[in-house]
């Protein structure tokens, strides 16, 4: 009996250590700030005034995107074994609370382009924002990291 009962602790040990390791490497990819380039809701360029005030953070399986003084928050989850790669916004604050959006992705470099289906039905299958579409095509360009200023020890606020 005390066989058995190790071998099932290993086994539901085991499925844990051999679950998904890809989504690490997707996660560490797509982890950072991002701020578009270009962006297309229903066939209709997004103005670049309004791509100015526009940002995407992604890390850890959370998205935020702040759209001027509205935040959206969420989870993501990605799919890098589909052609195209996939993603899922499921929405937990703001505007697209309680909201699935399905889309597909495809990252160069720093340069991320992403394509959702706003109806929550389905993941896309192009990389393209037609009219009379719920589509929404948005390229992202990554923010450098920002270095912090090294201070000379002595300079700082400790006590």
């Amino acid at each position: 009996m005390k066989h058995c009962v190790v071998l099932i602790v290993l086994a539901v040990a085991s499925v844990g250590l051999c679950a998904d390791q890809k989504a690490p490497k997707a996660d560490k990819a797509l982890t950072g700030r991002w701020t578009p380039e270009s962006a297309v809701m229903a066939g209709k360029d997004l103005p670049r005034e309004a791509l100015k005030s526009m940002h995407l953070v992604l890390g850890k399986g959370k998205y935020t995107l702040t759209n001027g003084d509205q935040v959206d928050e969420g989870t993501y989850k990605v799919d890098e074994s589909e052609v195209p790669k996939t993603i899922t916004f499921v929405g937990t604050k703001g505007k697209h609370e309680g909201k699935t959006m399905f889309g597909i992705y495809e990252l160069d470099k720093g340069t991320l382009r992403i394509c959702f289906d706003m109806t929550g039905k389905t993941h896309p299958t192009k990389f393209e924002s037609k009219p009379d579409t719920e589509s929404f095509l948005a390229t992202y360009h990554k923010q450098a990291r920002k270095m912090r200023a090294l201070r000379p020890a002595g300079t700082g606020t400790e006590q």
